[in-house]
């Protein structure tokens, strides 16, 4: 999962934002051009602030790190 801060732009009433932007003026510059289409309607700037991810299964390699070692430890 990438960690990185996103930004996205909500139209109130409108279907769910799929557009990431990388940085907040970019995000605001697409709220205002979507604001200037549709008027009347209310863009939201949406800032992460979190994120949380589930892991079932975990591979822990127990295994040497150099096989051809003949230290015991």
């Amino acid at each position: 999962m990438n960690n990185e801060r996103f930004w996205m732009v909500y139209g109130a009433g409108q279907g769910a934002p799929t557009a990431r932007h990388k940085s907040f003026d970019s995000a605001r510059t697409e709220a205002e051009r979507l604001a200037r289409m549709v008027p009347g309607v209310r863009f939201f700037i949406l800032e992460t602030v979190g994120a949380v991810e589930k892991v079932d299964v975990q591979f822990i390699d127990l295994r040497p790190g150099d096989l051809d070692d003949e230290i015991p430890f």
